[in-house]
């Protein structure tokens, strides 16, 4: 009798082991995905001279198959940053950093800014503040 309680419990046992193993390589793939195509990263922040309005720039994702990652402009006041403007820079495929982006700042409220990348014309954003 107990050897037949013993023969039922290995299947339920091996199955619940499968159950935990693939638990875990789902999870894994999921946050690698997410890392690769939705995590933001800041890359520069930059603010108004006088210290009220603040840019942030962030990445989305990663440069993955030599694509290149969006890039996303949060603009505000200081501690308030919500809309963003979404734009890509090609640069084949090398990761953003500082260098790409050029602030020039026309008054308090308005900003002008560069996007250099490796295989594209510079092109220039001008972004007004709301008040």
């Amino acid at each position: 009798m107990a050897d037949r309680l013993e023969g039922q419990k290995k299947p339920y046992r091996a199955l619940i082991i499968v159950l935990c193993i693939l638990t875990i390589l789902i999870a894994i793939l999921c946050y690698g995905y997410y890392q690769v195509f939705y995590a933001e990263k800041i890359i520069l922040t930059q603010n108004s001279p006088n210290k009220i309005n603040q840019i942030e720039i962030r990445v989305r994702g990663q440069n993955a198959f030599f694509s290149n990652a969006p890039i996303r402009i949060h603009y505000g006041k200081v501690g308030h940053i919500r809309p963003y403007i979404e734009e890509r820079i090609i640069n084949d495929g090398k990761n953003l950093h500082a260098e790409n982006f050029d602030f020039n700042w026309v008054t308090e409220d308005k900003v002008s800014i560069t996007l250099k990348g490796e295989e594209q014309e510079d092109k220039t954003l001008e972004i007004t503040f709301p008040d």
